[in-house]
């Protein structure tokens, strides 16, 4: 008799464990298409999917509520919830409406229904729901109690994001504005029995409101919430010192805050401790004074992220952020104020900076000196080539440097950034405040010196412009010279054939990308071009055309 052979099963990928799949799932753009694959790919998929409901206009209702939900969701999103003008039609909006007069708003129909059919949504996945995002506009009575997870278990909400805005649109004789921001207000408090509730994100701008009730509801979090790591609180100055309760309350175990600091509480905040804030964003909003800043950073010990916004007083910077926080790795300066670099080199492990003051004069002419920094992002008016000329020996090991609103960038700049940095392996210049005076070849003809070049990102587009006359723009004589193994364009008619050539023939040249590039009629010729050279014995790289074309003469 012959003996059986045995032939192993071949493996597959569902021999993965699910770890890893959810790994490779992570890097797939259209994840939905792949739920239907099997039940395990359905039931891992789920951790991606989010269900996103917008009701800002009488179309989108209409869609809305002639849907029948049939999936799983854990991030649920529902935006303009009740943001119902008194002008709006509702009738015929939807076959669940046909019967509804027009413009009843209080008697029991209409915008109604459309609060039961968001509530039914809501209900059908507070279970396994993991992240909320409500975004309100003028709330009906009780609606935002009625929103929050009601199930008999523990909620698994993780993530709540509740936002008021747009009362501004609305009619006082159609809504008791005043009755519907107390009864809403005082449901919030439920949110203090959500035992998995990490990350809260409160964002309130009206311009009047029940101080009391957002303080009760702050008070009710400080006392039963345990989870929370981090918060992030956006007000007007009406509501501002409940803000600073609940900032306290949570202060020794918050991993990210982003809050603003008025200026009725802006010494005591300044004498809280933060041991285990990892990211911190402040915006000073009109403080003129901050005072012991020294202090507040040597008592933030974990202290990675920092983000500051409208500081008026230089030692913050001088005697508190540069001297004393020691742990800052990247930190974003942000304001219509001259920053002070001055002692910048005292963050001895900073390893990248963000300026984003706009200076209407070019009355900077401080330069960032630091000896570990890797990484420059410039949204701010510098003094230009003086500002260029000295960044090379200023910060000696940068190897990403992002251009984005500097006005006094021309050709000058771009050669002595070329010539004097040839460490940089990314280089992003955002181009459309530059249509008046336009940098050329003359510049980035230098650019072959930038051997190390990874990365180069070239964008001319800005709609608020709609400007395509040529001779505004760079030309192209420099393509032949790139090293860089990514290019990015964006904004650029000029381009054609022989340009898209030049930058193909680029040994190094992994990826091509044209945004918005050349006119119809030369990509169709550039694509044919290429169709021509698929024969040829090296790869091409990997080459994407996107947005709409120039159209041509």
């Amino acid at each position: 008799m012959l003996e059986s052979i045995h032939i192993p099963k071949m493996a597959t990928i569902n021999d993965l464990p699910n770890e890893i799949l959810l790994m490779v799932f992570q890097h797939v753009r259209d994840k939905k298409i792949f739920t239907r694959t099997c039940k395990r790919w359905n039931e891992l998929l789920v951790n991606f999917l989010y269900l996103s409901i917008d009701l800002s206009s009488e179309e989108r209702i209409r869609k809305f509520m002639d849907i029948t939900f049939t999936r799983s969701y854990r991030q649920l999103h529902i935006y303009g919830v009740m943001l119902v003008r008194s002008d709006f039609d509702w009738t015929d909006s939807s076959r669940q409406l046909e019967s509804a007069h027009a413009k009843r708003v209080r008697c029991g129909s209409d915008p109604y229904v459309l609060l039961r059919k968001c509530l039914q949504v809501v209900r059908q996945y507070e279970e396994i729901v993991e992240y909320m995002n409500l975004t309100f506009g003028p709330i009906m009575d009780n609606s935002l109690m009625a929103f929050l997870p009601r199930s008999d278990g523990p909620s698994s909400l993780e993530s709540l994001v509740i936002r008021f805005s747009s009362w501004h649109i609305m009619k006082s004789d159609d809504w008791i504005v005043d009755r519907m921001e107390f009864i809403s207000e005082e449901g919030l408090k439920e949110i203090s029995e959500m035992p998995k509730l990490e990350c809260l994100t409160y964002s309130d701008n009206r311009t009047k409101g029940d101080r009391t009730a957002r303080r009760k509801f702050f008070d009710a979090i400080a006392r039963k919430a345990k989870a929370i790591r981090e918060i992030s609180l956006s007000c007007d100055y009406y509501a501002c010192f409940s803000d600073f309760r609940i900032v306290r309350s949570f202060s020794t175990q918050l991993q990210a805050l982003s809050c603003t600091v008025w200026p009725i509480f802006v010494k005591d905040f300044l004498q809280l401790a933060f041991p285990k804030v990892k990211t911190l964003s402040l915006d000073f909003a009109p403080c003129t004074t901050t005072p012991d800043p020294g202090r507040f950073f040597e008592n933030a010990k974990s202290l990675v992220g920092l983000s500051v916004t409208n500081v008026s007083n230089d030692d913050f910077f001088r005697q508190g952020v540069y001297c004393s926080a020691a742990t800052v790795e990247w930190l974003t300066i942000t304001g219509n104020q001259q920053i002070p670099m001055d002692g910048l080199q005292g963050l001895i492990g900073l390893k990248e900076l963000e300026l984003c003051a706009y200076l209407i004069s070019d009355v900077q002419n401080a330069v960032p000196r630091s000896p570990s920094l890797e990484k420059l992002v410039i949204e701010r008016c510098t003094s230009g080539f003086l500002f260029y000329s000295d960044l090379a020996e200023s910060v000696p090991h940068i190897t990403e440097l992002y251009i984005t609103e500097d006005k006094a960038l021309n050709d000058e700049c771009l050669r002595v950034i070329c010539t004097t940095m040839p460490n940089l392996r990314r280089l992003q210049l955002n181009l459309p405040s530059f249509l008046g005076h336009p940098v050329t070849d003359m510049g980035l003809r230098y650019i072959g010196n930038l051997r190390q070049l990874e990365y180069l990102s070239l964008e001319c587009f800005d709609s608020t412009y709609l400007i395509v006359e040529r001779n505004h723009l760079i030309g192209f004589g420099w393509a032949p010279l790139l090293w860089a193994s990514e290019i990015h364009l964006n904004g650029f008619p000029m381009v054609d054939v022989q340009h898209v050539l030049d930058f193909l023939l680029n040994p190094n040249l992994r990826s091509l990308s044209l945004e918005r590039c050349g006119t119809t009629a030369s990509m169709i010729q550039t694509l044919r071009k290429i169709k021509q050279l698929m024969a040829v014995s090296r790869p091409l790289p990997r080459f994407e055309i996107g947005g709409s074309w120039y159209v041509g003469d």
